[in-house]
């Protein structure tokens, strides 16, 4: 017999929130503004997007990390418990 398990939903705006994106944003923005006061005129378009593309990916898979490292105490912390991984974590 199999028992079963209840789980929450898995909503894609849970995956999004575990990324983080408004920091990832603003994270990015900095990197813009940091390779065009880096170098004299312009910069190869192809080099900001694949750059903007690999620090958005790294970023993002950091804070998912960051989620899953603070679970715990994000259920307890008022401010934080209501985090995908925290409502998880309490459940």
């Amino acid at each position: 017999m199999h028992s079963k398990v209840q789980q929450a939903p898995v909503i894609w705006r849970d995956y999004v929130e575990l990324c983080k994106p408004r920091v990832v944003l603003l994270m990015l923005l900095t990197v813009i503004v940091g390779m065009y006061l880096a170098t004299p005129g312009w910069v190869d378009l192809q080099l900001v997007g694949f750059t903007l593309l690999g620090i958005g990916f790294c970023a993002g898979s950091a804070a998912a990390i960051n989620h899953l490292v603070d679970r715990k105490i994000d259920s307890i912390m008022a401010r934080t418990k209501k985090r995908p991984v925290a409502m998880a974590e309490s459940q």
